[in-house]
Formats: C-alpha cells, structure tokens, sequence
C-alpha cells in the first residue's frame, strides 16, 4: 500500500532520477540539461520553505512527486499556484499521479489557495518525444485549458506549444441561496408532492453589477436535468455573468398536463430579479436567458409569450419578464413535423387541440418584440432535430430579431457544455431533481395511481440520480464563448 509523506532533502537523488529521464527523452519539461543532485536539492529546500511538496512512496520507493511553485510573484497572486507532477516512466495507470495531485490540492486548499494552474508542453503534432497525455491527465482531474503559446518551446530541433490548465479550488466570494418562487398559497399544482419552484443564486461578492444569465435545464418538461444546471451556472458566473438556475414545475407522470405553469415560474423568476437587482448585483437591463432543449423550449415560450403571464402580485406585476436576451440550445421549437412529442405531451397534454399546439409552436410566434437570440444545434441531433432550430431561425429572420444560429457538424442531443467537466459528470449538486424524488417518494408510497411499468419506470430510472459515461465535444465546447460574445454586442 503506497504512502504519501511530505519531501525529504534525502530524497533529491531518487527524486532526480526521475526527472531526468524527462528532461533528457521527453519535451515534457523544456529544460535542455540535467541539474546536478545539489542544484535539486536547492530546488526541493526552496519550494518546500513556502509550498506543499510531496512524494508518494510505495514499499519503501518513491514512484512520483508533485509540489505547488508561484505562479507570479507579486502579492497580489499570493492565492493562486503552479502545480508540477513528475512519476517514474515505468509507472502507468496505477493511480499515483491522482493520489499525489488530489492530496496536494487538499493541502493548498486548506491554506486558502483558490487557482491552480499547470503549465504544460503541448505538441502541434504528437511525436516521439511529446503527446498529450498530460493535458488529458489534468482535465480528468477537473483543469480546463485556459490559454495557448503557439511554437513557444524549441526542443530536440523542433518547435512545440505550450498551453495553461486551470482549477479553481476557491469560492471567490461566490454567494449561493436558494429563493422559493412561490409563498404556499400561491402555487397549485397538483401533483408537486410538496415541490415548490425555486432558483439557485451563483453571485459575485464583490460590490459590482454583472449581467445576469437565467439558467433553464431541460428535461422534456418530465424532469429538470442537473446536466444543465449547477455546471452552465458556474461557466458564465467564471465569464462574469451573475447567475440564476430555475427549477420549473415538471411532469413526470403525465397525468396533469402543465399548460402555463412552467412560463408561470420563469417569469416569476425573471421579476423577482429584476424587483431585487441590487439586492443581485444585475443590470436590470441585460437579464438574459439560457435554456436547453425543453427547457429552451420555455425560455423560448417567455421570449415569445412574455405580455400574456400576468402576476398575482401587485406589485411585480409591475416588473418586466421579458428577457432582454435568448440563448436556445437545441431547443424544443415546433410541434409540427418536427416535434418532439413527449415534451409537448407533457406540458399540453396529448388530446390538445390544435389553438393550444398552434400556440407553443414558437417558429409561429415570434414577433418584432422576441429578444435578441442565440440559437445552437447539432446537425445529427438524434432525438430533437435540428430542424427545430432552423424553423426559429427562419421566423426570426422574417421578423427582423437580431440572432445568430450555429450548426455544429455532430453531437448527439443534450450535449450541455461537451467539455471535461460535462463528460466526467461534475454537474455539481442535483437539486433540479427535487420534484423528481418527491414525486418518486409518493409513487412508493401509494400516495398516486400509476401502471405497474410506470412505478417500475420511476423506481429504475428515478429513484437516485443516474448519469451515463460520455465524451468530450471539442467542436461545441466554444458555444458559451459565441454565446458570450453575441450578448456583448446586444445587451
């Protein structure tokens, strides 16, 4: 069983062992000599006097370290680090370099470091003396890529890049609450088993106004996906948006069609911020929406259909829900040809008559009036098609509203963010699942008549949260930064 114990000054020649096979046989490092054992061992005193620095032995013989460095020198850096990982070459997929990166990321955070950052060789083209497995080893581990130097480093007689990977580990002053929509005697659905409305606040601390993004999951208005949530949240609060996640009225069991209860919700989430814009830190002007597939389909529905959700409230009543902005994510548009059928059986019912399809079928709605919008799809989505997204694009075409419509050539459907975070499920918590497990909890406790293949249905598929193991989308993982720039330039 391998320990992991804090650096000995002793250990700088084994330490030198292994990286000197780097330094001679790899552009992992770009340093071109091998220091002498005395040279090391200042290294090792130096960063140690300030930085946690590790070793992670495994009966008796040290097999990696890893240590944290400066990232910049000024004070003004003093919370954030370099990170630096060495294993021996004869070491793979024992999990050594996980132990030693999670351990010394333990100890920085317990003295308040908040980034961390890992330089890394990249290669144009993998050779023989550089690949990117230290890019995938860290984005296993939570870093994004952050930045790239083009042909920076000059190698073995060739050139390579150099990218930087980042972790924050720190709140950042980030404030989080949970805000109830509804008082008790203001909401009614049915079968909400005790479920209220509610948004998560992700806000920066710090005295300023932001641009807010209303964050809206989908879930073919049967559940509020976590997919969608927590994780876009926190992309655009890291983008400078103050940030809100919606968990809308859902129906799972199909029995109590939802009609305008979901539009009932956003809106009166959209009101409640702009009422408390200051209380948020927001623009009241640049409250833009962010939703994906059912739940675009309702930040679309509040984008078209704004002026006909009145409030019982007086007094916000008074305070716009019309977004000032629109981002669709392979959106639920038509219930035409196209259309995906469960989620327009969910909310209207599936013996609507044709006022009530006509009326959220959203390519007939739009009007001079619909915000500014950011569509995007993939074409090979398999379960809402993209010609749900070209519809929207056509009638916002003929009515005159700046938008901006990205096709990506291939992804399946729901894809959220497609990046590292997305792909190994660090949604954050699962919170949007609250009506979800109530609604599980009842159907247990008989407190609702289902089918016996419904009760199986819910008890297999919904009784806990369950994600399935996906890969990365290299080619969407730019749309919060398309979307990003397009709001700047309408908002």
């Amino acid at each position: 069983m391998f320990q992991i114990r804090d650096v000995r000054l002793e250990d700088a020649t084994r330490l030198l062992e292994i990286y000197s096979y780097y330094v001679t046989e790899t552009a992992i490092t770009f340093e071109y000599d091998v220091p002498s054992v005395e040279e090391f061992t200042d290294r090792i005193k130096n960063i140690s006097a300030k930085y946690p620095y590790i070793v992670l032995e495994d009966e008796g013989v040290i097999y990696g370290y890893s240590y944290a460095g400066t990232f910049k020198a000024r004070a003004a850096y003093d919370k954030s680090c370099e990170l630096t990982i060495y294993l021996d070459k004869d070491c793979k997929k024992k999990g050594y370099g996980r132990a030693l990166y999670e351990a010394l990321e333990k100890r920085l955070s317990e003295k308040g470091i908040a980034n961390l950052y890992a330089c890394i060789g990249y290669p144009v083209v993998e050779d023989e003396y550089l690949n990117r497995n230290s890019e995938q080893f860290h984005a296993h581990l939570g870093f994004s890529k952050i930045g790239t130097f083009y042909k920076c480093g000059y190698k073995f007689g060739r050139w390579y890049n150099m990218i930087w990977m980042e972790k924050l580990i720190g709140n950042h002053g980030l404030k989080s609450e949970r805000i109830d929509l509804w008082e008790d005697d203001e909401y009614s659905y049915p079968l909400a088993f005790g479920f209220k409305p509610n948004m998560v606040t992700y806000l920066h601390n710090d005295g300023q106004k932001h641009p807010c993004m209303v964050v809206i999951p989908g879930g073919g208005y049967c559940v509020v996906s976590p997919t969608e949530g927590e994780i876009v949240a926190k992309k655009f609060y890291k983008m400078g948006y103050n940030a809100f996640v919606v968990t809308y009225t859902t129906n799972i069991l199909f029995k109590e069609p939802l009609m305008d209860q979901p539009m009932k919700d956003v809106s009166r989430a959209i009101r409640l911020i702009r009422k408390d814009a200051d209380k948020y830190g927001i623009y009241t002007d640049k409250v833009a929406i962010c939703g994906f597939s059912a739940g675009a389909h309702l930040s679309g529905s509040v984008s078209v259909h704004f002026d006909d959700v009145k409030d019982d409230n007086d007094e916000l009543n008074t305070v716009s829900n019309r977004p000032d902005a629109a981002i669709l994510c392979y959106p639920v548009i038509t219930s035409g040809e196209f259309a995906h059928r469960d989620s327009f059986n969910a909310l209207i019912g599936e013996e609507a008559g044709a006022d009530k399809l006509e009326y959220f079928s959203l390519e007939k709605q739009v009007t001079k009036n619909t915000p500014p919008t950011f569509l995007w799809h993939t074409a090979t989505d398999d379960l809402v098609p993209v010609q749900n997204s070209l519809l929207y694009d056509e009638a916002l075409t003929k009515a005159g509203v700046r938008h901006a419509l990205h096709v990506f050539s291939f992804g399946h459907h729901g894809l959220g963010l497609g990046d590292e975070d997305w792909a190994n499920h660090r949604f954050g918590e699962p919170y949007t699942y609250e009506q979800t497990f109530k609604t599980v909890e009842a159907v247990k406790n008989n407190e609702v008549e289902v089918s016996d293949e419904k009760r199986e249905e819910l008890l297999r598929d919904f009784a806990e949260v369950k994600y399935w193991p996906d890969v990365t989308y290299p080619e969407i993982v730019m749309w919060p930064e398309l979307a990003d720039a397009f709001l700047r330039t309408v908002l």
